[in-house]
């Protein structure tokens, strides 16, 4: 009996890595709005701050200077909890700022969920001055025509909108070089091929375009760790499926220290687990009960750690009892009998980031450091392990940043070392790369 879990197990695992790669083969084609509109909505933008002194200066500058008339949009820095200058800095700059100290309900979710509730998208007489509100951290920078993709995507009926995010400092070391490819990996292999294929992507906690109707019927109501997700999910529950705007980028700043990154992982993991665990049979049922594939397909997503969890203890119990399991025939028979499998499997989610190089414009000098990002990937597998044993530890772990670039050197740099462009699926960078 107990070989026979082992092998059926071991089936799961392989459908799972081919149906990962199979959708993410339709992220080779660059899906873009169909239309381009004149401005029309009003944004509420909004930015959550903890002691972020350092960096809110230069990305409020930088969202006053986004290519839209400025009368359709105003700047929010909500400075939460702050001991530093925050928001001086941000009003200095022009940006309206609301101070918010409350020592029990701290984090981003409930930032987010003030902000939202004061500007007036909830309640029974909501009524807010705009038709969608969107989010940034304080350490980004943001591409000039952000805004007027986030109009073109909403008049064209789209509801909750994710858009591309790329990184303030890709080249700084092999850690952020590291951190940067899953994301540009992400962004094309995950959220683009899942919008190309009419599914359901994530909200990515930065470069969030939410419509006035979503946040009317849902508030911000999160209570996991990672509450971008969460709303992804809440919506589409609701019917609401997360798109994705490839022609606008936002820049983030990735930690420099591996054990930072480690430490924000872990909060991802677990926070991603609880939000399996509270969600993906929901999403099963309903997409089951209703015939409806994309909440299904959205239900399956949320399984994907608990399927790495259980591949890692596999290997585990292969390596720590090779004598009682290599005598059954459950030794990942799939791979042994045609090991093509798990050549596949193993090779080609390494290769992927090597395809956003040419398809998106990367600079190349990241790429210098492509011989250790196996090692950086391998290293989830233990942070996924420890956040199982620990999901349930909820405290918010704030990330430091420090690299006060404007948005003119980021584009002096990247326009210097980006890759031309050529070929099926071209993607060029907006602000960065005139389109």
């Amino acid at each position: 009996m107990l070989f026979i879990v082992l092998k059926m197990m071991q089936y799961l695992i392989l459908g799972f890595g081919f149906y990962y790669l199979i959708v993410a083969c339709a992220g080779l084609f660059s899906r873009r709005c169909r239309k381009e509109h004149p401005p029309a909505m009003r944004f509420a933008v909004i930015v959550p701050a903890h002691n972020e002194a350092k960096v809110i200066g230069n990305l409020v500058r930088n969202l006053k200077a986004l290519e839209y008339p400025q009368h359709l949009f105003d700047i929010y820095v909500i400075a939460d909890s702050c001991n530093d200058n925050t928001a001086a800095a941000a009003r200095a700059e022009g940006a309206v700022v609301w101070e918010r100290s409350d020592p029990v309900r701290r984090g981003k979710g409930y930032v987010l969920e003030y902000a939202v509730n004061r500007l007036g998208f909830t309640g029974a007489a909501a009524a807010p001055a705009y038709d969608a509100a969107v989010f940034f951290d304080a350490d980004n920078l943001v591409s000039p025509n952000f805004l007027q993709a986030m109009n073109n995507h909403l008049l064209e009926g789209e509801k909750v909108i994710q858009g591309f995010v790329d990184s303030k400092n890709p080249a700084d070391n092999w850690v952020t070089s590291a951190f940067s490819l899953t994301f540009w990996m992400c962004n094309r292999f995950i959220l683009l091929s899942r919008y190309n294929l009419g599914l359901s992507g994530a909200l990515m906690g930065t470069g969030m375009c939410i419509a006035r109707e979503v946040l009317a019927g849902l508030g911000w109501s999160t209570v996991t760790l990672t509450e971008d997700l969460e709303y992804s999910v809440q919506a589409l529950l609701r019917g609401f499926r997360t798109t994705f705007a490839i022609e606008t980028r936002i820049y983030d700043e990735k930690p420099l220290h591996f054990f930072a990154t480690c430490r924000q992982r872990l909060r991802w993991a677990r926070g991603q687990i609880n939000v399996g665990l509270l969600y993906a049979p929901r999403l099963l049922l309903r997409g089951a009960l209703e015939g409806n594939l994309v909440k299904f397909e959205g239900g399956i997503r949320l399984l994907q750690l608990f399927v790495i969890a259980l591949g890692g203890a596999l290997t585990v119990a292969f390596l720590i009892m090779p004598a009682f399991l290599s005598s059954a025939p459950v030794n990942f028979e799939p791979v042994r009998t045609d090991p093509r499998l798990g050549l596949t499997l193993t090779v080609v989610p390494y290769l992927l980031p090597l395809l956003t190089l040419f398809l998106d414009r990367l600079p190349l000098k990241p790429f210098r450091y492509y011989p250790v990002y196996p090692l950086f990937c391998l290293s989830w597998i233990m942070i996924i392990i420890v956040a199982f044993f620990t999901w349930r530890n909820r405290q918010w772990m704030p990330t430091a940043h420090s690299r006060a670039l404007d948005y003119h050197h980021l584009s002096l740099t990247r326009a210097e070392t980006a890759l031309p462009s050529r070929g099926f699926g071209r993607s060029k960078a907006p602000g960065v790369f005139k389109i």
